[in-house]
């Protein structure tokens, strides 16, 4: 056992009449709770808290994940978008805490659940993508034979160490904005997150059940000019800047789909030579310190050395821009003993030893 999940914490609160009372009562528990699984080196989720629970957090270090949504049940039942975790992630992940997405199912339709009937998760996918990008658990809640193995697995590496980025998805705060000439009505769900490594910023965007248009700028997400690609089209590369902004369509980003773009920094060596590391192109999140733990750019000599770690033995497919070679898939196939490799960019050549 290595977490405690504390459930129905509003319940708990709200309708027990000690805690109603008794100023001191709830947070004695908390810190009790915390106190006892610091003792014992277990972790806590808390789950349907109150902004007041997450806030004790900050006190209490063992609780490193809360749940961000509704219950899925509501999801499948056809009463909630419950994926939409882009304003709440902010929340917790202030206070320090992962956010998690709840529970999903990886297949559309699993006969005999105890929902409404025919009860169907139009879009694993979108629930698997958001899990990921969270940086809190991936849980999957299928019946027995009906996990998509496939799909769960672009979360993660072959031993389920879940490759994330630094910080959760949330929403763009030009989306938040609109908020107050939309009646409080969002436009959409449009939320970026990011991966730093030895500086480098790269940048993921994802967009559904979108009611307008929007240009995301660059500054709209704290980025830097680079390239951009989409994980449906990872070989069409293009200029992401004030002049070239992305383009998030209404029309193709709607309710029963998803739009997902990954943003690179674009190096320039000295002798003119370009490059994008793109990432691993078969991943929810495509570049994670988790998969990439060094990249080192000797500009002066035109040389990229760029470290990837993974199981021993793994193959992993990687992406990169080269403004010569233009889009170079590259096989890296990690070392018998150490489970690493070297992805090496130069003038005249990309390739992985």
């Amino acid at each position: 056992l290595i977490l405690y999940e504390q459930d129905w914490l509003d319940r708990q609160t709200i309708d027990f009449l000690p805690t109603r009372t008794d100023i001191n009562l709830g947070h004695q528990w908390l810190m009790s709770m915390g106190a006892a699984a610091d003792k014992i080196g277990l972790n806590i989720q808390y789950c349907m808290s109150l902004p007041r629970h997450i806030l004790s957090a900050l006190q209490i270090p063992r609780v490193t994940q809360a749940r961000a949504s509704t219950d899925y049940a509501f999801h499948l039942d056809g009463k909630a978008q419950q994926w939409t975790i882009g304003i709440s992630s902010m929340f917790t992940d202030a206070i320090g805490v992962a956010p998690f997405k709840d529970v999903f199912w990886s297949t559309s339709l699993q006969p005999g659940s105890p929902y409404k009937p025919n009860a169907e998760e139009v879009l694993p996918e979108r629930e698997i993508l958001i899990a990921t990008l969270s940086t809190g658990p991936v849980s999957p809640g299928d019946a027995i034979n009906y996990t998509n193995t496939q799909h769960i697995m672009k979360c993660c590496r072959g031993d389920g160490l879940i490759l994330k980025p630094d910080q959760p998805l949330t929403m763009i705060n030009r989306l938040v904005s609109d908020w107050a000439f939309y009646e409080g009505v969002s436009q959409g769900e449009l939320y970026s997150t990011r991966t730093n490594i030895n500086g480098q910023v790269f940048y993921t965007i994802f967009a559904s059940a979108m009611n307008k248009d929007y240009l995301v700028y660059p500054s709209m997400i704290g980025a830097q000019p680079g390239v951009i690609w989409s994980y449906d089209n990872p070989t069409a590369v293009s200029t992401f800047d004030d002049d070239h902004p992305l383009n998030v369509s209404a029309t193709k980003c709607h309710d029963l789909s998803i739009c997902l773009w990954y943003v690179s920094p674009l190096i320039k060596f000295s002798s003119s030579t370009k490059y994008a590391l793109l990432g691993e192109w078969n991943k929810w999140t495509a570049m994670s310190s988790q998969r990439v733990i060094g990249i080192n750019n000797y500009i002066g000599i035109n040389l990229a050395l760029i470290t990837v770690y993974g199981l021993v033995s793994e193959v992993i497919p990687i992406l990169v821009f080269h403004s010569t070679l233009s889009i170079v898939n590259v096989t890296c196939r990690m070392h018998p003993d150490e489970g690493e490799a070297q992805l090496v960019v130069a003038d005249d050549r990309v390739g992985c030893y």
